[in-house]
């Protein structure tokens, strides 16, 4: 698949993007434990057919393609801050933290690669 392949792919994804972006925004949590947004993220991978280990607090998941002698790693944050959102918005946070810090579009981001890497996994010349 070429870049401009992968661009109108992307471009596709664009609602889901914003709805877990949202989806995340709106439920965040502080500190090193994220019960709610672990089991989100988990799921989703689930849908793209992935098998998601926790791990630390965290998830990992992997996709291989024909060549498995190299690796790569892309990770997110998945925390918030211990702030209260004032923005309006009708997603806004209502629980005293909030993604002000950018890791909810991290996360979301993060998913959307994983979709694309799931998609293109013939293509793939390692590990993800």
């Amino acid at each position: 698949m070429d870049i401009q392949e992968l661009r109108r792919e992307a471009q596709t994804m664009q609602p889901q993007l914003t709805a877990d972006r949202r989806r995340l925004h709106r439920n965040p949590e502080a500190g090193a434990v994220l019960p709610e947004t672990v089991a989100y993220v988990k799921g989703r991978l689930t849908e793209m057919g992935y098998h998601p280990q926790e791990l630390g607090g965290g998830l990992t998941a992997t996709v291989t393609g024909t060549d498995t002698g190299r690796c790569i790693l892309l990770r997110a944050d998945m925390d918030a801050l211990p702030i209260q959102e004032d923005t309006g918005l009708p997603f806004a946070c209502q629980n005293g933290t909030a993604h002000a810090c950018g890791h909810d579009m991290h996360t979301a981001m993060l998913l959307a690669a994983a979709k694309m890497l799931s998609e293109t996994q013939d293509e793939l010349k390692g590990t993800v």
